[in-house]
């Protein structure tokens, strides 16, 4: 191992490759040594294997291209170079004994009024000691990846050549709870080993744990630090939303008081419209009867009514039938009802008027008739003079 080391330590500027990413430039030697190319004996003397498949190597030491080894078979090996890069970190561990772990962060939330309330910590850098450190095959890889012992905890540790590692796979890290980190070097690789070093014993971005163990309960503590405070916002929350039911409430009662006094005073004008029309054709009855009077007597109550007293008369229309004020004889007056005015024929019966031989006719005084029309003023759609004398 004294051999490699060297090599190592004194040539950090080798290229991790060879022209392009399939020329591996580190083999393993019979003995488990890692070999570079540089350090062989050319062709098949070299006595190199694959690392990833185990298969017997030759040296290509030519002069046209640049070194590297190939499959005596001719094969190429699909995993030779994610074996090659995960040697090279294996042997670069064991020569420093220590590594440096990406930061680590943790986020949380609660469920808030307003959407989830979110607290995060972040863990920095930190550059551990390595006890231990060996090439293994776990699972979820079907390749060898380095694995470190860190104060009796191991923690593997994934090269990605091509592709990061899905997340399935990482679930599986979690489920055997087991610390990994990923090494991505899909967009951005090294070139040297001197690259590769520098990116294990310093903090690099393209370091990432793919399952830490201490992150559930740094969760548990964000998220009770967050609890109190989300509870806070609830009850904030919950007197906000009651304040705005009650002044929705006073509101919605405020504009009912407010349209029902409109509607009161809105039937108010309209009663008052009504009766001054009443008054005012009463009075243009008043002023044509006082023309020609006639003597009141009681042998007019249930006679027939005379041909000139059926006209000219006042129409009161409702949506239930028409009422007619016929003609009027010293203080009385005649009234002609249809039947289906129920409203009409009630008030009249209550104010005193005495039916005629005449169907639908009433006799009323004049001071029960205004009591009449002022208690039926509302149900008036309509008051007319009208010329032509009521359907019998």
């Amino acid at each position: 191992m004294g051999k490699s080391a060297d090599f190592f330590d004194l040539n950090s500027g080798v290229s991790l490759s060879a022209g392009h990413d399939r020329m591996v430039v580190f083999a393993r030697r019979e003995s488990g040594e890692l070999a570079h190319i540089s350090e062989v004996d050319n062709g098949k003397a070299c006595g190199c294997f694959c690392l990833a498949c185990q298969e017997a190597l030759i040296a290509r030491q030519g002069t046209v291209r640049e070194h590297s080894f190939a499959h005596q078979s001719g094969t190429q090996c699909q995993h030779a170079m994610d074996a090659m890069l995960h040697g090279v970190v294996y042997r670069l561990i064991e020569r420093h004994r220590h590594f440096v772990t990406p930061a680590l962060h943790v986020s949380a939330s609660v469920p808030g009024p307003h959407g989830p309330i979110t607290d995060s910590r972040m863990r920095p850098p930190v550059k551990v000691p390595i006890d231990a450190v060996a090439l293994v095959e776990r699972p979820p890889w079907r390749h060898p990846c380095v694995q470190a012992d860190v104060k009796g905890h191991s923690v593997l540790i994934h090269v990605a050549v091509k592709r990061r590692t899905r997340s399935d796979k990482c679930g599986t890290l979690a489920d055997s709870h087991q610390a990994a980190i990923e090494i991505d070097l899909s967009s951005h690789g090294p070139r040297t080993v001197g690259d590769l070093a520098r990116l294990l014993f310093h903090a690099d971005d393209r370091k990432t744990w793919l399952f830490n163990p201490k992150v559930e309960a740094i969760e548990a503590e964000l998220q009770a630090a967050l609890k109190p405070i989300a509870e806070q916002k609830w009850l904030a929350h919950h007197a906000a939303e009651e304040q705005l039911r009650l002044l929705q409430q006073q509101r919605a009662q405020t504009l009912a008081q407010e349209q029902a006094e409109r509607q009161r005073m809105l039937a108010a004008r309209r009663a008052a419209d009504l009766e001054r029309q009443a008054a005012c054709l009463s009075a243009q009855v008043r002023l044509q009867v006082d023309a020609n009077p006639e003597p009141t007597t009681e042998h007019l109550v249930r006679q027939p009514a005379k041909p000139a007293e059926m006209s000219p008369a006042v129409e009161y229309a409702a949506p239930t039938g028409r009422l007619w004020l016929l003609h009027s004889s010293g203080t009385d007056l005649f009234i002609k009802v249809e039947s289906g005015l129920q409203p009409a024929l009630d008030a009249l019966c209550r104010c005193g008027a005495l039916p005629m031989a005449e169907p639908g006719v009433w006799r009323i005084s004049r001071g029960d008739w205004s009591t009449v029309s002022i208690e039926l003023s509302n149900i008036w759609t309509t008051i007319r003079t009208v010329t032509a004398t009521p359907a019998q």
